[in-house]
């Protein structure tokens, strides 16, 4: 692993794998930034003050960072510092570190193998490297028991340790926020998880300046996913493309911490019981670390299925043109139609490979999907039909029957979706499939026979 004096990086839920496929550094303690402690006089009843208790001089602040503009910074980042004010150190600890350079990361990302690590590293660089990337930072001080600091405090260093460092990544389930999720739970006894493990969907209330609450009593894994990546369209794309029926499951409060933002609202929002009996709010203090221009997130995901169905309908209307102009033997709309049909038969073929493929990997949230019915190697084979036809003037009766055949599967996607059951949320994908098969049967069945085949007029 290289080391870097960038913020480290967490990396990208599984439908942004077919889109972008796409540091450690070493501790340094920062005294300077502490308060210095005041030095003795002589007025000092007890010139040897007594040990203070174990955890009194810690302090633990949850940092959140927010969206960055590249593909692993879209869904946020946490760290968790740690400050002794007698000792004059801190430790900022950072889990979801990874190294893109390293020759095997991306064949081990694809497969769901890959391990990335914690490790701590100098806030110092790690504040600039954000503040370079207009990512804001929020710091939030946890209001903790001595014990439950001196605990995490603990925890943390046994996990920073080269034996125990690397762990097996998961972008939902094993990721920077929900490691530091369940430190939180291990020292709190189970109370975050006990306080959010039933709230379906509902989240802490939203504050000013804060990522909005989703207003939906149950929101999906694949709402929580979109709603931070639809300033990309090829990221969105591609989460609708590769993502299954796993991502519209509803998810629980305990859940939706595996975004950064989510945790920290939730703790902002969480009260907790003491030793003593008392409850408390979790977070005693909060400061806006980095302030950045970049706009909030959305509170909720965009609803696109206008927009693709329109673009589903304009992509039938081009290719009914170029399949008339194909019958005047007009040279460019022929060749229009085979560049047409080239495009969608690779395009099937791709995402056919990938949809089958991933059920060999360990991104269990892209099993069973759908969209293989829409974008299935009967569209290959139908793009394959389509060229002929281009370049011969006739059809064939298996180009004919590859055509119906390709839109039958297109109505049982859509027949699926209907089924609340069995739905995917893939909707948008059907709204621009299902026009532009329709669009493929007028060009291949929309001529009339002759001696058997269909042949232009």
């Amino acid at each position: 692993m290289r080391a870097a004096p960038a913020p480290a990086r967490s990396s990208l839920p599984v439908a942004a794998i077919p889109a972008l496929l796409l540091a450690a550094a070493a501790p340094s303690p920062l005294a300077a930034q502490l308060p210095a402690t005041p030095a003795a006089t002589a007025d000092t009843v007890d010139a040897t003050p007594p040990n203070p208790l174990p955890g009194t001089t810690l302090t633990v602040h949850l940092i959140t960072v927010g969206p960055g503009d590249r593909v692993e910074e879209m869904w946020g980042h946490n760290a968790v510092l740690v400050r002794d004010t007698a000792a004059g150190i801190e430790e900022a600890y950072n889990y979801g570190i990874f190294d893109a350079t390293d020759p095997g990361f991306l064949a081990d990302f694809f497969w769901g193998r890959g391990n990335y690590r914690v490790a701590e590293l100098p806030l110092d660089s790690m504040l600039d490297g954000y503040r370079r990337a207009g990512r804001r930072v929020w710091a939030q001080e946890l209001e903790l028991e001595p014990a439950a600091k001196v605990r995490l405090l603990g925890l943390l260093r046994t996990a920073a340790l080269p034996e125990n460092m690397f762990y097996r990544y998961n972008y939902y389930l094993n990721n920077c926020s929900t490691k530091v999720r369940d430190l939180l739970d291990i020292i709190l006894g189970g109370q975050l998880k006990a306080a959010t493990d039933a709230d379906q969907g509902s989240g802490a209330p939203s504050r000013e300046g804060r990522v909005a609450a989703d207003p939906r009593p149950a929101a999906s894994w694949r709402d929580r996913t979109l709603r931070l990546a639809a300033e990309d369209p090829f990221v969105y794309v591609g989460i609708q493309l590769f993502m299954g029926p796993s991502g519209d499951e509803p998810t629980t409060g305990w859940n939706d911490m595996w975004t950064p933002m989510k945790l920290r609202d939730t703790a902002g929002a969480l009260r907790v019981t003491q030793s003593d009996g008392s409850r408390v709010p979790l977070v005693r203090s909060e400061e806006l670390w980095e302030d950045a221009g970049r706009d909030y997130p959305s509170a909720a995901p965009p609803r696109l299925d206008m927009l693709f169905l329109l673009s589903g309908l304009l992509a039938g209307v081009v290719l009914s043109l170029l399949g008339y102009g194909a019958r005047g033997r007009g040279r460019a709309a022929r060749a229009g139609l085979i560049a047409f049909a080239c495009g969608w038969g690779l395009l099937c073929l791709a995402t056919t490979v990938l949809i089958v493929v991933l059920h060999w990997t360990a991104h269990t949230f892209t099993y069973w999907n759908q969209n293989i019915l829409l974008f299935s190697p009967l569209g290959a084979l139908v793009a394959a039909s389509l060229t002929r036809t281009s370049v011969r003037g006739t059809t064939s009766v298996w180009g004919r029957r590859f055509t119906v055949f390709s839109l039958g599967l297109a109505v049982i996607a859509l027949a699926l979706h209907l089924i609340p059951p069995l739905s995917q949320g893939n909707g948008e994908m059907l709204a621009f499939v299902l026009p532009l098969n329709l669009g493929f049967c007028w060009v291949m069945l929309g001529v009339h026979r002759a001696d058997d085949a269909l042949v232009y007029s």
